[in-house]
């Protein structure tokens, strides 16, 4: 158990070290937001960071939890972006999922979206869920699994 200030300072020092480690050079904030903690990471030359649609970015985001928890014994919930990424994907996937509810109403059938990662599926099925009338489950398999929006039937 530690301070939050403690636990800010820690995130932030961790993720300034990998990506010394990694060979990058960059300007490193951790914020406490909404009982999460965000580290963003903003500099020139980022975008290796982020990877194919986020994967990097993810897998750092992991190994920071992780590390997060070894120090203090819990687990935090740590969201970390690079040059912006992550914000414009959760806009993104925001916008898909409220278009894909507004196309399931109106067509009355389910939509069936893209495979996506378990965070984003996650990130989906919050805000199908917080749409009134509309549900959502995800299916397939491993790197095919995917979200289908439909209209909930009582």
């Amino acid at each position: 158990m530690g301070s939050m200030p403690e636990k800010l300072n820690f995130l932030q020092e961790t993720t300034i070290e990998l990506l010394k480690v990694l060979g990058f050079t960059a300007e490193v904030n951790a914020v406490e937001k909404d009982g999460a903690v965000l580290v963003t990471v903003s500099g020139e030359g980022l975008g290796i960071l982020i990877g194919y649609h986020g994967e990097t970015l993810l897998a750092m985001q992991t190994w920071l939890g992780l590390s997060y928890y070894q120090k203090f014994g819990e687990w935090g919930e740590i969201k970390l972006d690079i040059s912006g990424y992550a914000q414009e994907r959760e806009e993104r996937l925001r916008d898909i999922a409220v278009n894909a509810c507004d196309r399931a109403r109106f067509l009355d059938k389910p939509i069936e979206l893209a495979p996506m990662s378990a965070y984003e599926r996650r990130f989906i099925h919050t805000i199908v869920s917080e749409t009134p009338g509309m549900a959502s489950e995800s299916v397939g398999e491993g790197f095919d699994r995917r979200v289908i929006v439909s209209v909930k039937r009582d």
